[in-house]
Parts: structure tokens; sequence; C-alpha cells
């Protein structure tokens, strides 16, 4: 079990990613739309993980879709760190320990088999988890070196199944506060 991914929802792809190479001084790549979902992305490859900005590229289609919509009810709120995703080698154990749905995500060639996703999202603290099949290139020397999130630290332990990830846990509302890329601190 690894940290995958951290996503930054976002109005604006172009706005958040000059904000990205702004602050961390990282190259932002194009991503695509994720079919079924009313989903586009953008993606910053890390050494260890990556970086998505995800907006709402199709509203009509994310209206039709669970995740989509809630996508677009949490992008609509601003721009902010959203959530994030932990990979592991058998999706469907995760899901049947949690009791969660699977939800099947494609964007051109690659397909990622999600579980947890609605929780995390109306959760933010806890992480969704998945198995994909071909992912965004893991380069460069920039790294994802933590995630502060804000919540029940007991449920996240229970939730990760007592897996020891790179999160550090503050008290508040449930919330994805701050990651951690290279030395750098990014909260949006």
């Amino acid at each position: 079990m690894r940290i995958d991914h951290v996503i930054y929802g976002t109005s604006d792809l172009d706005a958040a990613q000059a904000l990205v190479e702004r602050e961390l001084g990282l190259e932002v790549q194009p991503g695509g739309h994720h079919v079924g979902q009313g989903t586009g992305n953008r993606i910053v490859p890390l050494g260890n993980a990556y970086l998505e900005l995800l907006t709402v590229d199709d509203p009509a289609e994310a209206a039709a879709s669970p995740v989509g919509s809630l996508l677009a009810e949490l992008i609509a709120e601003g721009d902010r760190l959203l959530a994030y995703a932990v990979s592991v080698d058998d999706v469907h154990a995760t899901a049947q320990r949690l009791g969660t749905p699977i939800v099947t995500v494609r964007r051109g060639e690659l397909e990622g088999h999600l579980t947890g996703v609605e929780e995390a999202l109306r959760t933010s603290y806890l992480p969704f988890f998945g198995r994909s099949r071909g992912r965004p290139a893991e380069q460069g020397d920039a790294t994802l070196d933590w995630i502060e999130v804000s919540g029940d630290g007991a449920r996240l332990r229970a939730w990760l199944d007592g897996a020891e990830l790179p999160i550090r846990i503050t008290d508040g509302p449930g919330a994805v506060r701050a990651i951690g890329i290279a030395g750098k601190t990014f909260s949006g």
C-alpha cells in the first residue's frame, strides 16, 4: 500500500497549472477526459506519485455520474486539495473489507478500478483506494513527501487497515490540508 496521487480540484485548469508551476516549480503535463465521469485533468508527475489537477469538463456527463456530480459540487465550493488515492494490490479485497463499490475510471489507454471514492470525497481525510492499468509516469527528482489531513485519526487508521503511510493527522474538520513535495508545502 502506498500513496498514489493527490487531487487538486479546480474550476480553471489553466489557473491551477500556473499556480503549481509558480509555487512548486514543476512541469504540468496534459491529461484528458474521464469517460462517464464528466471530469478532465492535467498531471504533475513526481518520482513516487503524482498530483492531479481535476476539473469538471462536461457538466451534463458529470451530473449523470455519482462521482462526477459529487466532484462538481466540491469544485463549485472553490479550488483546493480534495482527496488522495492509495494504491493497493487487490482492490476487490479492499472493497470487500470496506463494504464499498468498485468504480472504473477510463482516460484514453489508462484505466483505474477504485473503491471508497464517494466516502473519501465526502469525508476528505479518508483516501480512496485503487489499482490502475497504466498510470502517469513516475519521473523527476521531486517526490511527494507527506500529506497533512485533519479529521478522526482512529477512523483513518482503521480505513487504512493499520498501514503506515506518510500522513500527518491534525485536529479539525475533515480535510486534506497540505502536501509536501520536494521540501515545499503546497496547500493551493
